[in-house]
């Protein structure tokens, strides 16, 4: 794979600039600036143990809801309104700071990991779809089909009662201590929150090279191209569907599918965050494909309604 890609960039330069360009830009100018300040406060807040006083009085929402404990609350909530990979992380975060169980780690990566409102209003809507009467039916078909992910997930899982907390969570219930500053504190969550912002920008731009190469596949592979482009990086591959001669309706489908799904790029990403807390990534790839083909049947239900 890394051979055949490192030949594919000495043979195509041009290419490669360019798509590496574009990764680097949605990196720069959109992932940066969004995710960095709310890994770095949720690093300070994480570490300083004030995540269950800040959602305990969301509780009975995220218990009888959710099935989640307050600090499962807070990793869904960021997920949901930051886009990948936050709830991956906090997801991560949480559990190797022994803040939830397993099982309730387990349960937040099937659904916690979404597209931000942000990405769906300006680059799914505006750019992929370029229908802004479509605003409302894009948000419920995809926060709708995340819901019911969860759902699925809880009722596999009989998550019908207070999530167990972890082991260790009784007596984690201390402040920061004397030796571990709120200075010091800030500064290694501001270091953390770089290194990972910088790990999901190579991610980035590797996997936009990657879509790029996959819009060069051959007959009859090209004709799937836009699709597998969309499976690759969701960028790349929405923007890439959208200048199909595509009906309204596919082209719906499709972007839709693409985004609820996340593309191969953000697995990786969802990896990169999950490494040392002994969290699988299947868990998280079953949950992306229930979700995908939860998402495909709302959006077949809102093309004939909206779309004609």
């Amino acid at each position: 794979m890394i051979p055949a890609l490192l030949f594919y960039m000495l043979l195509f330069p041009e290419k490669v600039l360019a798509d590496s360009l574009a990764g680097l830009n949605l990196w720069f100018h959109t992932v940066l600036p969004s995710l960095l300040p709310f890994m770095i406060l949720s690093n300070v807040l994480i570490g300083a143990n004030a995540i269950s006083i800040l959602m305990r009085p969301f509780s009975g929402f995220f218990r009888h809801g959710l099935g989640l404990s307050p600090e499962g609350g807070y990793a869904w909530l960021l997920g949901l309104f930051c886009g990948f990979p936050m709830g991956a992380r906090l997801t991560g975060t949480m559990y190797r700071e022994k803040k939830i169980s397993r099982e309730e780690a387990d349960y937040l990566l099937t659904f916690a990991n979404q597209s931000s409102p942000m990405f769906l209003s300006t680059y799914v809507i505006l750019h992929g779809l370029r229908d802004t009467s479509l605003t409302v039916p894009v948000f419920a078909v995809f926060y709708g089909s995340a819901f019911l992910t969860g759902l699925v997930f809880r009722i596999l899982g009989r998550r019908f009662h207070l999530p167990p907390s972890a082991p260790e969570a009784a007596v984690s219930k201390k402040e920061v201590s004397q030796q571990t500053s709120y200075g010091n504190l800030l500064d290694t969550s501001i270091m953390n929150g770089f290194e990972v912002i910088t790990r999901l920008g190579g991610y980035i731009i590797l996997f936009s090279i990657l879509a790029g190469i996959v819009m060069q596949l051959p007959s009859p592979l090209h004709t799937a191209a836009p699709f597998l482009s969309g499976m690759t990086e969701i960028t790349t591959g929405i923007h890439t569907i959208s200048g199909t001669a595509l009906s309204p309706q596919v082209k719906f489908i499709a972007v839709i599918c693409s985004t609820a799904f996340g593309g191969l790029s953000t697995v990786a990403q969802t990896s990169c965050m999950l490494g040392g807390t002994g969290l699988s990534i299947l868990t998280y790839l079953k949950g992306k494909l229930v979700n995908t083909l939860i998402a495909g049947l709302l959006c077949l239900v809102a093309a004939v309604l909206f779309l004609k």
